[in-house]
């Protein structure tokens, strides 16, 4: 049971990466979709929309079909590989591989940490929240301090809480018995954001920028 609830989820999480990062690196190639996207109000309003989809499939989840469940994530996937277009222009493609790879390896460590039962951690939902919404407060408060320290502290510090939180949702999912199709697609899209933003911090962290 537990395998095959985290194979459905899985498959999910794995063609909502596929989808973000193909249209990612399509876009890339297309100067004219770059400059429609990141002039204007555009880029402004697909950010308003990847957060309204992320929290009406919060919300609406148990109630919405199976076509609307699918047709929010892959568009939320699809909308975050146009904003993921400028990762492919301002890093090395190798850089963006390697840290494609690391993010991988780190994610299934995790997962496999979260499917075993010697660790059970649904005691921790509290403070990882607070950890991460803390951490994303003093990001924004960082923006106009503009401290190099400091940023990278909060980079490795929300890494950190974003790999606990792959296996903390892991076990949510094995937990909680997603084996509906709309739950599938809910746990993928809670693993998927696990995973962009890891790959984002590593990125940050280590990725080569083009000259």
């Amino acid at each position: 049971m537990k395998n095959s609830i985290l194979s459905k989820v899985f498959t999910w999480f794995g063609l909502g990466l596929f989808v973000t990062f193909l249209i990612a690196y399509l876009t890339s190639t297309n100067i004219n979709a770059l400059a429609f996207i990141f002039s204007g109000s555009t880029y402004f309003i697909i950010t308003i929309l990847e957060f309204a989809i992320a929290i009406w499939l919060g919300v609406r989840i148990h109630k919405m079909s199976e076509t609307t469940a699918k047709i929010l994530y892959l568009g939320y996937s699809a909308l975050t590989g146009l904003t993921f277009s400028s990762i492919f222009v301002a890093y090395e493609i190798t850089s963006i591989i390697w840290i494609f790879l690391a993010s991988s390896l780190t994610f299934g460590i995790f997962a496999m940490l979260g499917k075993s039962d010697k660790f059970d951690l649904s005691n921790y939902g509290v403070y990882l929240i607070v950890a991460l919404i803390s951490s994303l407060i003093l990001e924004i408060i960082n923006i106009f301090l503009a401290n190099g320290t400091l940023n990278m502290i909060l980079c490795i510090l929300v890494l950190a809480i974003f790999t606990i939180y792959v296996a903390y949702d892991v076990q949510k999912i094995i937990r909680r018995g997603y084996d509906s199709e709309q739950l599938a697609i809910y746990g993928a899209f809670d693993l998927y954001l696990d995973f962009i933003n890891i790959f984002l911090r590593l990125l940050q962290l280590f990725g080569d920028r083009r000259d």
